[in-house]
């Protein structure tokens, strides 16, 4: 039941979804040779297991949601800044030629 919620909402995230996109924009130029998805791929697929989870088991402990709990605001705010900014830079960025 966790699990499919998890996974549900982690699919449907939209920073999830535009994180993968500027990471492939940013990897893959037009010369890159096929290993380099690949590469990417794997790369990424092993970094978000890794997260995942080290957020389970952290989250798992009272003290670490507590903080969380206290710390969420100025998580989120920060963030919103970071994300805002990379959606600007990719959006006003030229591509090589």
């Amino acid at each position: 039941m966790f699990f499919g919620r998890g996974l549900v909402i982690q699919m449907t995230n939209p920073k999830a979804a535009l994180t993968w996109i500027a990471i492939m924009s940013l990897g893959l130029g037009h010369a890159a040779p096929a290993s380099t998805a690949l590469i990417i791929v794997v790369g990424t697929s092993i970094l978000s297991v890794i997260g995942h989870v080290v957020y389970a088991i952290a989250f798992s402990t009272r003290r670490v949601v507590a903080v969380y709990g206290r710390a969420q605001r100025y998580i989120d705010a920060a963030l919103g800044v970071f994300f805002s900014i990379a959606g600007v830079k990719l959006l006003t960025s030229r591509t090589a030629q």
